[in-house]
């Protein structure tokens, strides 16, 4: 028994030993599954877009649209098809009796049932039904463009977004970059002053730096923080839901030419394609009135069913049931000129389409040649501040080595490291500058991308 014992105070001390360390490799994969769960994935432009189409309101309510005109289409349609109508009624006369040489003899049923059924087909309406239909088409064709109008306004305010966070993102790091530059070189002021190589003024004039380049360096976290929020609005996520995205600001070559691009806009441009089908249906709409010049043609067929009791039988007095064909034309050939008056007024609303259709033709030429001049500008501007920036970096390189030999003023390096820091965020700009001016040049030629 002694010895049994023995075996069993040293084995479960090791099994509690055992499991802590199973517990503690638990806890561990634990916390690293939440951490990672936790860390943000990287959100490319192209899934950005996907996740603002899928949750966009405007988007929806274009959706919607769609959804209406088509219904619309199908009820407009559906005139052209046969009509069937029934009628039942019931009717008690006062006098049911007729009188002849002084005796009274019944002439009718006192409750008198009635069922009609009618069979109804237009055969001609002046061209109103075919012309209302194709009216309903035009009207499902402008609600798809305005839903691929949205796409495109959503589509371009996303890239402006993304590269909202992309501009604030680098300049952040442009900061920080310039911060700790000047924090180096406060060292170095102080190590000179020190040992009575340089006066103080050298040290303040760094801290002075230092200081206004954390004041910058605030200013772009800032932005960047603001940035972000409107890039989780556009995408109508939680405002403070974290963000992280993939570089995009490679600058990608655009070999149209204006005139290329101006043919591309007037084709394609969802409002100009909106203003010609606004003036289609301003001519469908003169066809519409002149329907009224017309006669209307109508095939009918009735079946009729008469009786005193309420399923329609049962009378001695009528004809039980029967049935007739009627062919009905309907004209109103004098109004006073209203239907003339209303001619002249769809082809005023006509012209009126067709100025509206050259006003956005004019405006669209207008934004493409913006947009295109101003991408040809970034273009030029890159390269500019490219070279801006390889030169900043070398004279700052040569100011930092001209202080620490003694042959240059603190004031020299701080002016190189200023200049460096301007070139660098010029730089920036200029690659954000060619990427909006791209986003947009594609927007106005009425494209999601090229």
């Amino acid at each position: 028994m002694g010895r049994q014992q023995q075996k069993r105070e040293k084995v479960i001390p090791g099994l509690w030993l055992a499991v802590a360390l199973v517990l503690m490799m638990l806890a561990g994969t634990g916390s690293e599954v939440t951490a990672s769960q936790e860390e943000p994935v990287a959100l490319t432009l192209e899934k950005s877009i996907e996740i603002a189409l899928q949750r966009n309101l405007s988007i929806k309510v274009a959706q919607e649209g769609v959804t209406v005109a088509e219904q619309r289409k199908k009820e407009s349609f559906t005139e052209f098809l046969p009509k069937l109508k029934a009628e039942y009624g019931y009717r008690r006369p006062s006098e049911n009796t007729v009188t002849f040489g002084g005796i009274s003899v019944q002439a009718g049923d006192r409750n008198q049932y009635r069922f009609t059924g009618t069979l109804e087909q237009p055969i001609f309406t002046g061209f109103a039904i075919l012309t209302n239909y194709q009216l309903s088409k035009l009207g499902l064709d402008v609600a798809k463009i305005l839903l691929e109008q949205a796409r495109q306004d959503l589509i371009l305010q996303v890239k402006e977004a993304y590269l909202g966070i992309q501009r604030a993102e680098k300049l952040q790091e442009v900061a920080a970059q310039s911060v700790r530059q000047l924090e180096e070189e406060v060292k170095v002021a102080k190590s000179f002053y020190e040992v009575g190589m340089k006066p103080k003024v050298d040290v303040l004039d760094a801290e002075t730096r230092l200081g206004d380049a954390k004041v910058q360096y605030i200013r772009t976290a800032n932005n960047l923080r603001v940035a972000e929020a409107n890039f989780n609005t556009v995408l109508r996520r939680p405002l403070e839901t974290p963000v992280k995205i993939a570089d995009v600001l490679t600058p990608k070559p655009y070999d149209r030419t204006y005139e290329q691009s101006e043919a591309i806009a007037l084709s394609h441009r969802p409002e100009v394609l909106e203003a010609q089908k606004k003036v289609e249906s301003a001519e469908k709409e003169i066809s519409l009135a002149k329907s009224n010049f017309y006669p209307t043609v109508t095939f009918a067929s009735n079946y009729y069913r008469r009786g005193n009791r309420p399923n329609v039988q049962g009378s001695n007095f009528v004809d039980r049931e029967n049935w007739d064909i009627i062919a009905v034309a309907n004209w109103t050939f004098f109004e006073w000129g209203k239907t003339l008056y209303s001619v002249n007024q769809k082809r005023a609303q006509l012209q009126q389409a067709k100025d509206a259709l050259k006003q956005v033709e004019d405006s669209v030429r207008l934004q493409v040649k913006s947009a295109y001049l101003t991408l040809q500008a970034a273009k030029e501007a890159i390269v500019a501040a490219k070279l801006s920036v390889e030169s900043a970096e070398e004279n700052f390189r040569i100011s930092q080595e001209r202080y620490r030999g003694q042959v240059a003023t603190s004031t020299e390096v701080l002016d190189a490291q200023t200049r460096l820091t301007t070139a660098k965020t010029n730089y920036t700009n200029a690659l954000v500058a060619y990427d909006l001016a791209r986003a947009r040049l594609i927007r106005a030629m009425g494209l999601e991308e090229l």
